[in-house]
């Protein structure tokens, strides 16, 4: 009558029953059937007997340990035959591994195949002939061109994803170390060979700050230039040709990133430093040689310390530019009639261009 009533109770009460007695009685196998022994949850998904069992993990926390387990728990508990099971696995290599696995456990083959080959023969099967595979399922270099061109064309035509897949791509180095934690030259561009640093537009870079800069111009629309030729021989030949790392296309201002910081000395002055593995003197001389160049109007930024550096970058490049501008602006339109306007405008004009005298003069002297 219980059973009539409500079958489930009595079912779950067996399946509980089962499933503790099979994992006291194959403890072993479960320890020892990986390198290391199967969790806790990773034995229940082996052990428990239904129609489907959804296993969800994120990658590497073993859900192919799993698989593996399952299937060699099923043909040494004689559940099913190998010749009864199908594993399946996205990758040619995952699949192999997972076959020979079980051999080595059960003595027997399994068959593993990917979802692709597997859909492949049946493909074959019902149209009795097997069609000839696309090049970007054999052509590695296909393949990623192909996705290259789905990207593009997802940020040419999808407003609303294009920012999302840029962003994405752009802050893939967030988190980026910089040559600062670095003793020797070797280690730190072994560091950046390993990375492979190149910008949304295509071009290597040769650090992260200067990854950093060309992705953000980028995202904003403002077309660069990268360490371009800028005209001038230095005077030592020891010294190589300057070249800035940005070029702004339609201003053609050029932006320098220079990998030093201040660091106040026992003395109390502040003196710039280089990275561990930078030969100090031979840098700074570099960078004098780039003032010269550079011409009487040369702007430098080190981003490498602060995130939030580059908009006060930009800062620095626009307000020398527009506040003498709006302060000549307001000068002339002092001469209105209104005796008001003059005075307003006239004292609003003087402030502004003291200002700027003010800002130049500390730029110069080092002040920023």
């Amino acid at each position: 009558m219980a059973f009539a009533a409500d079958p489930n109770i009595p079912r779950d009460t067996a399946i509980e029953t089962f499933v503790e007695a099979q994992l006291v009685r194959w403890k072993d196998f479960f320890d020892t059937v990986e390198s290391m022994p199967l969790t806790p949850e990773q034995r229940l998904s082996v052990v428990v007997d239904e129609d489907a069992t959804l296993v969800l993990a994120g990658a590497g926390l073993g859900k192919t340990s799993v698989i593996t387990a399952k299937a060699a728990y099923l043909v040494k508990a004689g559940i099913r035959e190998p010749s009864e099971l199908l594993l399946h696995a996205f990758a040619k290599d995952a699949a192999t591994e997972m076959s020979e696995r079980i051999e080595a456990w059960c003595g027997g083959p399994v068959t593993a195949r990917t979802f692709h080959a597997f859909a492949y023969e049946i493909i074959g099967e019902v149209e009795g002939e097997k069609p000839p595979l696309a090049s970007t399922a054999t052509d590695d270099k296909v393949f990623l061109s192909l996705m290259q061109e789905i990207l593009q064309h997802i940020v040419a035509t999808a407003s609303e994803v294009a920012e999302t897949v840029i962003g994405w791509f752009a802050g893939f180095f967030d988190d980026f170390p910089t040559e600062w934690n670095f003793k020797t030259k070797h280690e730190w561009y072994a560091q950046i060979e390993s990375r492979n640093l190149r910008t949304l537009q295509g071009e290597t870079v040769n650090s992260f700050e200067e990854l950093l800069i060309a992705n953000w111009l980028f995202q904003n629309g403002i077309a660069c230039e990268y360490e371009p030729y800028y005209g001038q021989k230095p005077k030592k030949r020891a010294l190589r040709v300057y070249t800035p790392d940005f070029r702004l296309t339609k201003s053609g201002v050029y932006i320098a990133h220079l990998g030093v910081r201040k660091k106040r000395g026992k003395d109390g002055k502040e003196a710039l430093t280089t990275a561990p593995y930078v030969d100090r003197d031979e840098y700074l001389e570099s960078m004098e040689h780039g003032l010269e160049a550079a011409g009487p109007v040369a702007i430098y930024f080190d981003i490498a310390a602060k995130s939030g550096s580059l908009r006060v970058m930009i800062l620095a490049l626009i307000l020398p530019v527009a506040v003498p501008v709006v302060a000549l602006i307001c000068l002339l339109a002092a001469y209105r009639p209104s005796r008001f306007s003059r005075r307003l405008l006239g004292a609003t004009g003087w402030i502004l261009l003291a200002f700027s005298l003010w800002y130049v003069a500390a730029f110069i002297f080092g002040v920023f």
